[in-house]
């Protein structure tokens, strides 16, 4: 029997493979066959066993790498080929343009997250950037699991982590050359640049207000 999350998961799938063109969420799921069925209940257990993938942000993935494909069903995002669309497209993410509609709204996202993060934990921005537990600051931890992304830690005015460096290219593969590439990125924005200065300063304040 398919289970709510796996009706979602399938309705996820749907909304990105049609692509913008016109399309009705599946509502009924009687007539389903026993091969999705049994594909939904492995994408469940792999999204239940990494909570911090985006299910969009995979799905939309082979769109963006590959150019093999104008359609990607269900049964290919149970493969190896699928979870390395995935890798490569949020590292692409990473570099995308500082100042577009898309980079801006991870933007707002990832501020936001370390606000609500800041807030629970009773800190600042600044201390949030050694703030440590187990060994491992939480930003890196964040970092990994695409709360935020370098862009946010630059709007964060982030200087170069006091981390020992095989320490954070164990978690983060290359990210001293990914940290640098997005700091000009960003340094040179027309848009993201302004747009952190003046969000950082309000969302500062409310913390101020809140503690």
């Amino acid at each position: 029997m398919i289970t709510d999350v796996e009706k979602q998961i399938y309705n996820n799938h749907l909304v990105v493979s049609r692509r913008g063109e016109p399309f009705q969420l599946k509502k009924n799921f009687t007539d389903l066959d026993s091969g999705k069925e049994t594909i939904l209940k492995k994408l469940s257990s792999f999204f239940t066993s990494y909570p911090e993938i985006n299910q969009t942000n995979f799905f939309t993935a082979p769109y963006s790498i590959y150019e093999d494909s104008c359609y990607y069903p269900l049964e290919f995002f149970v493969t190896r080929k699928a979870v390395s669309a995935y890798t490569q497209y949020m590292k692409k993410m990473e570099l995308e343009n500082p100042d577009s509609d898309s980079s801006m709204e991870r933007l707002r996202n990832s501020l936001a997250f370390v606000y609500h993060f800041c807030k629970e934990k009773n800190i600042s921005f600044k201390e949030y950037q050694t703030y440590t537990e187990d060994s491992l600051p939480f930003f890196l931890d964040h970092l990994k699991k695409h709360k935020i992304n370098f862009y946010t830690l630059h709007a964060l005015t982030f200087a170069n982590p006091v981390v020992e460096s095989s320490l954070l290219e164990f978690v983060i593969p290359n990210f001293f050359l990914t940290f640098q590439k997005t700091k000009t990125k960003f340094y040179t924005s027309s848009k993201m640049r302004l747009f952190s200065q003046i969000a950082k300063e309000k969302l500062e304040t409310k913390l101020n207000i809140s503690v």
